[in-house]
């Protein structure tokens, strides 16, 4: 969808779009996140007066959060007003459908869950080439392909919810409560990490526009997607890593995994040095020559991002996901930091401080995956 959307908004507009894209989903995951994975393990046995406080102070969090922020946006001249109430709306709407996953988790459907993600993926390409075609692809339009395929999504997993049946807790709760303390914490740490990694990648617009400007945001906005393609590289990887639990445990068995991913993403690197300089402006058009260098730099970048996206499961899945909380919070500070200082280069300088940003990210993760082999070595 991106290249449609490039080709009607331009780089000014593109740079809008990435700042209220992100403000509706940080909104949605500050308290969202949390509270869907406490569902997804809780659920089954939370008196429905608590689960619907949960619901309501999630959802009117993610409001006034994504309200104030598009006002003080549109306050600022960066956003126009008229966005106020759709960015809030869209907040409640991906704050409510993260809430419905954890719930959907708690019953185990996971069928559901892929089933919806493909329902809001597909809706939204045809609602935004249908725009496109038709000649509305306006800012504001662009914002409501966001939301409106996320309600069918969230209307689809409601209505699937209904037919399966919730799992009665045969222990009080306060039993439940204490012999899930220990993974409990451990998924504590896992939130805290992944909420970590959820503002590394969308806290960047709403940091970046008032500092670069819309069109340089639009052109570092490329770029982010070119990073993106190696995550989705590296998941094959993590889902290998991941998968069974009588697969892979001790962290130094996922050596042989990480080396094979950091060749994938070498080669990812180089070709896209060697590629981009034309793929750019061919495919989201000749305003965008601009995002070249950004996206080149961020490809570097891309390397680290999806390794340590490998890694940082890694750590999790072994128990340590307290290192990938420290990791992500820690590269999100970097990436704040380093963007208002490299602000006067514009895109080249926001590409910069997320490069280094991604490599913050994934130094704990290596460094405690090699200490691990060095041990078991040594004792061997």
């Amino acid at each position: 969808m991106a290249p449609l959307l490039t080709r009607s908004l331009g780089p000014s507009g593109q740079g809008d779009f990435a700042t209220s894209q992100s403000i509706i989903v940080v909104a949605a995951s500050i308290l969202g996140l949390g509270a869907s994975d406490s569902l997804a393990v809780y659920g089954n046995y939370w008196l429905r007066r608590f689960r619907l406080g949960v619901w309501v102070a999630v959802i009117l969090g993610a409001f006034a959060m994504a309200f104030c922020a598009a006002l003080a946006f549109a306050q600022a001249g960066f956003l126009h007003s008229e966005l106020l109430w759709v960015l809030g709306t869209g907040a409640v709407i991906f704050a409510a459908a993260v809430l419905q996953r954890g719930m959907a988790l708690n019953r185990n459907m996971i069928l559901a869950i892929s089933i919806e993600k493909w329902v809001t993926a597909l809706s939204r390409l045809m609602l935004t080439a249908g725009l496109f075609i038709s000649g509305h692809l306006t800012l504001k339009n662009a914002v409501v392909t966001l939301i409106l395929p996320q309600v069918l999504g969230l209307l689809y997993l409601s209505f699937a919810a209904v037919s399966v049946r919730r799992a009665g807790s045969f222990e009080p709760a306060r039993t439940m409560r204490r012999a899930t303390i220990r993974p409990l914490k451990t998924l504590n740490w896992a939130v805290i990490g992944g909420l970590g990694g959820v503002l590394l990648v969308n806290l960047d617009p709403i940091v970046l526009r008032p500092l670069i400007g819309a069109e340089q945001l639009g052109y570092y906005a490329i770029a982010l997607l070119v990073a993106e393609l190696f995550t989705v590289a590296a998941k094959p990887f993590r889902d290998a890593a991941m998968a069974g639990s009588n697969g892979l445990r001790k962290p130094a068995e996922f050596v042989t995994v990480v080396k094979w991913c950091s060749l994938v993403m070498t080669a990812g690197v180089l070709l896209c040095i060697g590629t981009l300089w034309f793929i750019i402006p061919w495919v989201f058009g000749q305003e965008f020559q601009g995002a070249v260098v950004p996206a080149a730099i961020l490809a570097l970048g891309g390397w680290a991002k999806g390794l340590g996206f490998l890694v940082n499961g890694i750590l999790v899945k072994t128990g340590h996901a307290r290192i990938r909380a420290f990791a992500t919070l820690t590269a999100v500070c970097f990436s704040v930091v380093g963007m208002v200082l490299l602000s006067p280069w514009g895109a080249v300088g926001a590409a910069v401080a997320g490069t280094v940003a991604y490599a913050v990210m994934l130094v704990p993760g290596l460094a405690f995956l090699r200490s691990t082999r060095t041990s078991r070595k040594g004792r061997a």
